[in-house]
């Protein structure tokens, strides 16, 4: 017997079967087009990391391109990548120095007396008169130069005046020269002169440090034994050549900074110190360096030979201490000025100079001062 269905009853079953199939066609994806879909993905991905790749590898090219991609009169490098490449090149040795510091620092702290120890040690003693110390080339009083007799002595004696009589100058309010950098107590100034492409730019800063004296600071800053404490930029030096025991020259080599080309100078060092033609006014200690040529040391090809006039100039400021009691370091603080006039020849563009030099030459200074501040603490005040 065969049953029928009226019209009514079939109707939903219908619709539900037809729904069914409808929602089944839309997310359906046959077996093919979905192979193809993913493979055309993976496609894509492959292109475009290899297009990343190829870029990665393009930017890299100027490391490894030879000559064109570094300092010179033909150099293909645009000025931005040439400060970009410096920077990285400054970023990274100062992350090594940083480091390096760190490690002296523990291994100073792992080999230093225990603190029971110390209270068997009596304290320093502080000197109220001169004091000199001796050393490889250590720095002694001067009373005049008569006695610091050599071949520079003329060029001496002229660059000393010519610092005494400018350097000292305040320039706090001349529109020539540029505030670039004040913390605290130091201020660093730029005077921008230019010639035929070179910077030239005079830079001059002003510092007070506490706890030290004028001798202190010129002879750690002069004499070499002490040169690769402070000094980071340096690759190698030598003492060419003992004028006296207040000169010396020396050849320097600093390390390169890629793009820009390795340099090296070659100049003559000289300590002295300065009395005062006015009792209230202090006397003055002076370091002075001044490039000169020398036969043993041309020029070479590996290095470009920068010229450089630089002097380090320090006066100690005392308060005296109440009543009777010894000057310690807490009643003393050196008056620093710095002046740097540096031609680094070569191609290097002008922007990229003057970018480090703002960079460089207000670490310099922070460094040098701690260091002196770190290495005089606890000795005898060396006046």
């Amino acid at each position: 017997m065969t049953t029928v269905y009226s019209a009514s009853v079939m109707k939903p079953w219908q619709d539900w079967v037809a729904g069914s199939l409808q929602s089944a066609n839309e997310n359906w994806i046959p077996l093919c087009t979905h192979s193809s879909f993913y493979s055309e993905i993976e496609r894509r991905r492959r292109a475009e990391d290899a297009y990343k790749a190829a870029l990665t590898e393009l930017k890299k090219k100027p490391h490894y391109g030879g000559p064109d991609y570094e300092e010179g009169p033909n150099s293909l490098i645009n000025e931005e990548e040439f400060f970009d490449a410096v920077e990285a090149a400054l970023d990274k040795h100062d992350q090594i120095e940083e480091q390096s510091h760190a490690e002296r620092s523990r291994a100073s702290r792992q080999i230093s007396l225990p603190p029971d120890t110390y209270s068997s040690i009596s304290p320093p003693k502080y000197l109220t008169k001169p004091h000199s110390q001796t050393s490889s080339l250590s720095s002694v009083d001067l009373i005049s130069a008569s006695d610091d007799v050599h071949r520079f002595s003329a060029q001496v004696e002229e660059m000393v005046q010519s610092h005494m009589t400018y350097s000292l100058q305040d320039v706090g309010g001349d529109a020539n020269w540029q505030l670039l950098v004040e913390e605290g107590d130091m201020k660093v100034y730029r005077r921008e002169v230019e010639e035929n492409g070179i910077v030239l730019d005079p830079l001059k800063a002003t510092h007070a440090v506490k706890g030290v004296t004028g001798h202190e600071v010129c002879h750690y800053f002069w004499d070499t034994a002490f040169r690769n404490d402070w000094e980071t930029t340096i690759e190698s030096f030598q003492v060419v050549e003992t004028l006296s025991d207040k000169a010396v020259i020396i050849h320097q080599t600093h390390k390169r900074v890629w793009p820009a080309s390795q340099r090296d100078v070659l100049y003559v060092s000289v300590i002295r110190k300065i009395l005062s033609t006015n009792e209230n006014d202090p006397d003055t200690w002076l370091v002075c360096n001044f490039s000169v040529d020398h036969d043993s040391y041309p020029p070479s090809a590996r290095c470009i030979r920068a010229k450089i006039n630089v002097a380090m100039i320090c006066q100690t400021l005392i308060s005296p201490p109440e009543g009777d009691k010894e000057i310690t370091r807490d009643n003393i603080l050196c008056k620093i000025t710095y002046v740097a006039n540096v031609n680094p020849g070569g191609w290097a563009p002008a922007s990229v100079l003057r970018a480090i030099a703002k960079r460089e030459y207000p670490k310099f200074l922070k460094r040098f001062t701690s260091y002196v501040q770190e290495k005089s603490s606890g000795e005898a005040i060396l006046f």
